[in-house]
């Protein structure tokens, strides 16, 4: 018998409306578990010298394929108003791997993150957050300790107040890059030492794409782009791997331009020859499609699944002029996100006291 009036309960109460808000308890633990997977190819590409196709060119662009596997876990060390203020977290690993394609070369590289194996403390200071490294070396990009916030970074996807089912919010662009890791791609992933790049020619270390802007990876589109997104509250509850939980549906798209990449000495970039042309500014316009789900655990009082896509198209154009003859280059790519963020439960470590 409590079997069906458990339920029948809690759909009585969600009929009146509540709060999806993660609880938090000082001293409970969260595993953060993700996996991400992006591909990006350049689908046309075609050249142009005063109005007339060249056949052949220099190549389109890369084919990329770039995985990322992180695995966190944050112990909540104090609560105030409900809202954590200070949370120890371990980076057990963070990895990143690349695997490219332009014309007949190809690249593999792995990227380190300076975080893994450390522990840090991160404590909300009314407005500010301020970062303390407990176990581990500090590292040698002072960004990588900025950006971190003490809660979960699916909490900005919830919405702020009581709702019903079917009821929808509007989701800041901010929040959703935070979902997926973007904000932090400086300190997960920071750029090399310019001495570090410079002795690998630009091919090998952590400067491969996606860093700070300058190649070819999800971060440059995500971080770029202009966001309008939208959570909405499905009707019922639903079982994820046995726990019932409530389904929150995100859609979102974003459009923007790309920033231009710095510009090293020598010119003629990664694979590839220098024209030897002045251009104008190129326009590298894209658009982004997500579609999400989030699992909000009904005991657990917090988000437990987090699954997300996104397709992603690219134009770009450059226009170069040499003595009397002008060059046009256009190109499309068409990209793809796989994001996946499973949030368990976890045993609070004696060397966290």
């Amino acid at each position: 018998m409590a079997r069906l009036i458990i339920p029948a309960l809690l759909t009585l109460a969600f009929a009146n409306g509540q709060a999806l808000t993660t609880e938090y308890v000082a001293d409970k633990a969260f595993r953060i578990e993700i996996e991400s997977r992006f591909n990006i190819e350049t689908v046309d590409f075609s050249m142009e010298r005063d109005g007339e196709p060249v056949e052949g060119g220099f190549g389109g662009g890369p084919t990329i394929d770039e995985t990322r596997s992180f695995a966190i876990v944050d112990t909540v060390k104090a609560v105030e108003d409900g809202k954590p203020t200070h949370v120890r977290r371990k980076f057990e690993t963070i990895e990143g791997s690349a695997f490219s394609v332009m014309g007949d070369r190809e690249n593999e590289s792995n990227s380190e993150c300076p975080l893994t194996g450390t522990v840090i403390d991160v404590i909300a200071d009314g407005d500010d957050v301020v970062t303390e490294m407990v176990e581990g070396s500090e590292p040698e990009d002072e960004k990588c300790m900025e950006g971190h916030a003490p809660a979960l970074a699916l909490d900005g996807l919830l919405p702020a107040g009581d709702v019903e089912a079917g009821d929808s919010w509007e989701i800041d662009g901010e929040a959703i890059q935070h979902a997926l890791g973007f904000d932090l791609e400086h300190a997960y992933f920071p750029p090399p030492a310019r001495e570090e790049a410079e002795e690998g020619g630009g091919r090998r270390g952590r400067g491969r794409g996606g860093r700070g802007g300058g190649g070819g990876g999800a971060a440059r589109y995500f971080q770029a782009g202009e966001w309008e997104a939208e959570g909405t509250l499905l009707e019922g509850t639903k079982e994820h791997e046995g726990v019932e939980c409530h389904v929150i549906e995100i859609t979102a798209e974003a459009s923007g331009e790309l920033p231009e990449r710095e510009r090293t000495e020598g010119g003629g970039g990664r694979g590839g020859r220098s024209l030897g042309l002045p251009s104008a500014r190129p326009e590298n316009s894209f658009e982004i499609e997500l579609e999400a789900t989030l699992y909000f655990s009904v005991a657990d009082k917090r988000p437990m699944r987090f699954e997300a896509e996104a397709e992603l198209t690219a134009e770009s154009v450059r226009e170069m002029q040499r003595r009397d003859s002008q060059m046009v280059m256009s190109s499309a790519q068409e990209g793809t996100l796989k994001y996946t963020v499973d949030v368990t439960s976890a045993e609070t470590e004696e060397s966290d006291e």
